[in-house]
């Protein structure tokens, strides 16, 4: 411990100038000297000094140490008392105070105010105090912290004795009390310490989760200190003294922000951490942007290591305490398999040895993914154990091909990106299984958008994410559109590994989007991902920045600047995907970031560069090499041989490129067989012998709805029509003409309650209305108009595209809702003599997105006049049943 200098001697005599003096002379003294001492022994030795100066100003006053007594409480009652803390103080009497002693008080308190010490104060009679406690716990907890300075030492046994019963408050009330106040300060931190701005003391890992354990420990236990639970077995000799290495480093960084700040300041605010690593011995505490970011890299990411790890242990000891303070009598138990299974809603392993086998640390997520409805955390013995594998790992996890399986299921899962990722995140199991997430823990982003980590940024990403697919009535307006992409979305995962990847280049040096693309495609080819997947993952974190740039500093109202992106966009799975992730990235950067403004234009932008696409800016050689992937996965999944691959290979070359590239391998494979052991099957008396198809299965959160039939007029209006009559909405269709005359039709239908259609009797009702219409002539009554829309302004948007085909034109149709006006649109087509090629219907946000592919009675494309024909009979139809 450090020796007191000669120029902080108190005297009886010296005047409030020189005690000013004294003060400040220890206070350089203690900074010229902090490493020459334990940084406890330094604000211990600075709490002794004013306890000394508080007795010296106490004892001229000449109150009765009988009945009165000055105590210490809250930090100063710790003894950990920092340059600019404030100096609690407790004023403890038996019986009411005379007036004398009253203002002799008032006196002394004038004189600490004299010195420009921060004081709190607090003067009480015993009975007030035992009174206050039961009032306010949080009078209780700094109380509970009592230590005597002068005159009557019973009063300090006495609020303890009090407070240490059952009477003032009972252990399980204190204890909710301790936890409720950690949550909700928790909550206030977003959950994290891993902001740019962390606050040392309520920030998670924060000095306060520390206290909290030391308030629930004295309270319950009755002990002096955190040292004396190893004695009860709730901390191991390793880990108390893991917990006091972290509580020592927060000591020195507060000490070095107050000196830093000339102020009490628990925020490490940006414009503190150079001067704090610099008082740290961490670098020269050079201007952020120079070499100082250096230092304070290297200072924050030891910070944020001992925050993470006081928050793991206060985890596990709280939910120790819980266990002994709050027993269960009958937990419920619910076995998983023989290594796991959940206890009162929290995993658990059943041998502690479970982890030799690294594998079952995936498994681990893996069943909190599948379980979420029946998880809320993990157990404090699991914990433990994770941690001590965590350590012991001499590798990374994803060397191993189970855990590369297990780690892509997580992702696949729908709930993966729920409480799973969170609990990989705050556990180091991304760290130890990513080393790209490991060298991004703790890494800081100097500018002035960023309110985050890059670890903790990325980690919002996700979450921001999973977030799309809730039901979209509970989501924000701005994220509507987001969410409606996203839930259609074949391969959510893509987007995911996306997201994971988009920054994790950052600090290399170089172009973190680059190196970023680079690392993602190693990752995809290491875990098996195909290659149209891989594709669109390294081009969303190469050109994940494109749309917020775009949208924010170029014109997106200039045709010019909208054709040019969308060249570099390229497809709509692209689009849509980058449109997802630019609005959660932007989201996880800073709270104050997004605004409607940003929402606006970047909604703007979508929808132009969709338009843009369907006129002519799609890639077609990326359309190929997909269409060939989905050809290949789905032959291996039929399993053909030579006589099977021989009728695959002519229905498919009657079928038009649309078929593959809008559906997925599984879809091809099983439609393909329904078709062709429809061509084989015994022709019926029906000449148009119509394959429909609507099984049990989900796809997008939708029934599909397949029909393979031969072509004739009036086909699309009478599929569509039928649909509406039976209370079926439309959300996506893909209808596409064969070479010899035949149609592939295929929906995704939701049924009138806006589910999917999962009984087996409304299935068959379907299927027997569409074959009694398709097949058997049946004539459809026509069907009003749905009240919920009258009121709705449903003016069509019609715009002619640009066709790759000569002979054919494409026009776009933008509509309120599908499946009431599109009798209006295909209506239209016949009476103006058009004939209906194709067809790819899509539910965007609160519209539909109507694109067909048309031509002439004389088969060619339609001419200026009758597209201006076209126009005003559909403005003029839909208006005219409006009214």
């Amino acid at each position: 411990m450090l020796s007191q200098p000669a120029c902080t001697d108190l005297r009886p005599d010296m005047t409030s100038a020189e005690l000013k003096q004294a003060i400040k002379s220890l206070d350089q003294y203690l900074q010229d000297n902090i490493f020459q001492s334990a940084i406890i022994d330094t604000l211990n030795k600075r709490s002794q000094f004013f306890d000394a100066l508080l007795c010296q100003l106490w004892l001229p006053f000449e109150l009765d140490p009988a009945r009165i007594s000055l105590n210490a409480v809250g930090g100063y009652g710790r003894q950990t008392l920092h340059p600019f803390s404030d100096i609690d103080i407790c004023i403890i009497h038996d019986g009411p105070l005379t007036p004398t002693e009253a203002s002799r008080i008032s006196q002394f308190l004038t004189q600490l105010w004299d010195l420009n010490l921060d004081l709190g104060h607090a003067v009480r009679s015993l009975d007030d105090t035992y009174q206050a406690c039961k009032e306010d716990v949080t009078i209780a907890t700094s109380l509970l912290e009592t230590r005597h300075l002068f005159g009557n030492n019973q009063h300090q046994q006495q609020v303890l004795n009090a407070l240490y019963g059952q009477d003032l408050w009972q252990s399980q009330a204190f204890f909710n009390a301790k936890l409720s106040e950690q949550q909700e300060r928790h909550a206030k931190a977003q959950g994290t310490s891993y902001s740019i701005e962390p606050n040392l003391k309520t920030s998670p890992g924060g000095m306060r989760d520390i206290q909290t354990l030391s308030w629930v420990a004295r309270k319950h236990f009755g002990v002096a200190n955190m040292q004396s639970l190893r004695h009860f077995g709730y901390l191991t000799n390793d880990e108390y003294a893991e917990l006091m290495e972290c509580q020592h480093f927060l000591f020195r960084v507060r000490f070095a922000l107050h000196q830093a700040a000339q102020r009490s300041e628990n925020r490490l605010l940006l414009q503190y951490q150079a001067e704090v690593a610099k008082l740290m011995g961490f670098g020269d505490g050079m201007p952020i942007g120079e070499s100082g970011n250096i230092a304070i890299e290297k200072m924050m990411r030891q910070l944020f290591r001992a925050m993470k790890r006081i928050s793991e242990l206060n985890k596990i000891l709280m939910a120790y305490f819980q266990r002994e303070i709050i027993p269960e009598r009958n937990p419920e138990i619910i076995v998983i398999n023989d290594n796991f299974e959940i206890v009162d809603h929290y995993i658990h392993v059943r041998d502690e040895t479970v982890f030799i086998d690294r594998t079952q640390i995936m498994a681990l997520f893996e069943f909190i993914a599948i379980h979420h409805d029946k998880i809320i955390g993990i157990t404090a013995e699991t914990l433990r154990s994770l941690r001590q594998v965590r350590r012991r790992l001499m590798g990374d996890l994803q060397d191993f091909q189970r855990c590369r399986e297990q780690f892509k299921a997580i992702f696949v899962h729908p709930q993966g990106m729920g409480l799973a990722i969170t609990l990989m995140h705050q556990h180091g199991i991304l760290a130890s299984y990513l080393p790209q997430w490991r060298e991004v823990v703790g890494q800081m982003q100097f500018d002035l958008f960023h309110a985050y980590t890059v670890d903790e940024h990325t980690h919002k990403v996700l979450k921001n994410i999973y977030t799309y697919d809730k039901d979209i009535k509970t989501l924000d307006k701005d994220l509507v559109l987001a969410a409606d992409i996203y839930q259609k979305m074949s391969n959510k995962s893509t987007l995911l590994f996306g997201a994971l990847f988009h920054d994790l280049a950052k600090g290399r040096g170089g172009d973190h989007s680059e190196l970023g693309a680079v690392d993602a495609s190693l990752f995809a080819k290491f875990h098996g991902i195909k290659a149209s997947q891989e594709a669109l993952i390294c081009w969303l974190v190469e050109h994940h920045l494109l749309m917020s740039i775009t949208s924010q500093r170029m014109d997106i109202y200039d045709p010019e600047v909208v054709n040019a992106f969308a060249k570099k966009v390229g497809t709509l799975t692209r689009l849509d995907a980058l449109y997802c992730l630019t609005i959660a990235d932007i989201q996880a950067t800073n709270d104050d970031l997004w605004n409607d403004w940003k929402a606006s234009l970047l909604k703007d932008l979508y929808f132009v560069t969709r338009k843009a696409l369907r006129n002519g800016f799609e890639n077609i050689l990326q359309l190929r090499t997909l269409v060939r992937e989905h050809k290949q996965e789905a032959l291996n999944l039929l399993a053909a041989d030579e006589d099977s691959s021989v009728y695959i290979k002519a229905l498919w070359r009657r079928l038009p490129i649309a078929f593959f590239s809008n559906a997925e391998a599984d879809d091809i494979a099983r439609y393909t067989q329904a078709m062709i052991n429809h061509d084989l099957a015994p022709v019926t008396d029906n000449q148009y012998n119509t394959l429909i198809l609507l099984d049990d299965a989900v796809v997008k959160g939708c029934s599909d709805v397949f029909v393979y039939t031969k072509d004739r007029s009036g086909l699309f209006v009478k599929l569509f029509n039928t649909l509406a009559t039976l209370r079926i909405s439309v959300k996506q269709a893909q209808i596409a003409r064969t070479k010899d005359g035949y149609v592939v039709e295929s929906f995704k239908v939701l049924d009138f309650d806006e589910k999917p259609i999962t009984s087996t009797q409304r299935r068959k009702q379907v299927i027997n209305k569409l074959h009694q219409v398709l097949d058997k002539g049946m004539i459809l009554s026509k069907k009003r108009q749905s009240r919920r829309h009258q009121s709705f302004d449903n003016q069509p948007n019609v715009e002619f595209l640009r066709s790759r085909k000569s002979n054919r034109s494409l026009v776009n149709v933008s509509a309120l809702d599908t499946s009431e006006f599109m009798e209006q649109i295909a209506s239209t087509f016949r009476e103006l003599d058009l004939h209906i090629h194709s067809a790819t219907i899509s539910t965007v946000g609160e519209r539909a997105d109507n694109v067909f592919l048309l031509s002439n009675k004389d088969d060619q494309q339609l001419t200026p006049d009758q597209q201006q024909q076209l126009s005003a009979t559909l403005m003029q139809v839909i208006s005219e049943d409006d009214l």
